[in-house]
């Protein structure tokens, strides 16, 4: 019988450039380690920046058996029956700022108002996007006088566009003052605009206290900036080869690429010992 790390009990995947390949897939070698992990007794879940139509379909690929953290953080939701543990919202002046800035820079933007994606217009950006996250993007026109017309704050809003631009965009967004939402690089070409003191990090010490179980006991994988704070956090922080520098230099371990089964090759060396793998 091969010898798991009894210290771990729950382990955390970002989806885009870690749990999937570059076209997007789950390779059968990783199932094959994550289905191991639970047999072990380990729960596995998600944490992305994806919202919960667009999360689902890899939760139940990788039969993920507790809470989904979701837009980065700011919702904590059943893979189950979809019930949300945990929510927060976009305080409207900020949001409808950074939508005014956005569009003096010319950036595409997605608004997340409750579970739908508003857009201005179809372009090729959009259909990308939408493309991406599997979900039906609405266009509304005027996405500022829009979300000025709507009751509820929405949950957050994601910018793409040229790295300069975004750039531009938060030096002159995070230069208003104390009290500001947490912007975020999620991928090079998008910047999201998430509620203040919302991030995967702070995700996953929440849903740590939701399964009574210590951060410690956590192995979190993820590369990009949004997955900063998570990788900190965790027990194992486990940054991809394809992940920011930062990322990689706060990461206890660096795992191969998304494209060469890393997450599996960290669960078999790390977690479950290499006594699960076929065939041994």
């Amino acid at each position: 019988m091969p010898s798991v790390d009894t210290r771990y009990r729950l382990i955390v995947l970002d989806v885009d450039g870690t749990l999937v390949d570059h076209e997007r897939r789950i390779s059968p070698t990783t199932l094959q380690a994550l289905a191991a992990a639970k047999t072990a007794g380990i729960r596995v879940t998600l944490a992305t920046g994806r919202m919960y139509a667009s999360g689902l379909p890899y939760a139940r690929t990788i039969g993920a058996d507790a809470p989904l953290i979701l837009y980065n953080g700011a919702r904590i939701q059943d893979p189950a029956g979809g019930g949300i543990l945990f929510s927060t919202l976009l305080p409207m002046p900020q949001a409808l700022r950074g939508l005014r800035l956005a569009r003096e820079l010319e950036l595409h933007v997605n608004l997340y108002l409750g579970d739908e994606v508003y857009i201005e217009r179809v372009s090729e950006t959009s259909r990308e996007s939408a493309r991406k996250d599997g979900v039906e993007q609405v266009a509304v026109g005027d996405l500022v006088r829009f979300l000025d017309g709507q009751q509820a704050d929405p949950v957050k809003v994601l910018l793409i566009g040229p790295e300069d631009r975004l750039n531009a965009f938060a030096r002159v967004y995070c230069a208003g003052g104390e009290g500001l939402p947490n912007v975020v690089r999620s991928e090079p070409t998008y910047l999201e605009i998430m509620p203040r003191g919302i991030s995967k990090g702070a995700a996953l010490i929440r849903l740590c206290d939701l399964l009574g179980i210590p951060t410690s006991t956590t192995v979190a994988f993820g590369d990009g900036l949004n997955d900063l704070e998570m990788i900190q956090v965790a027990g194992l922080g486990v940054a991809m080869g394809n992940a920011h520098g930062d990322v990689k230099r706060a990461a206890r371990v660096v795992a191969p690429d998304n494209n060469a089964d890393g997450v599996a090759d960290i669960l078999w060396e790390h977690v479950l010992g290499r006594g699960w793998l076929p065939g041994e």
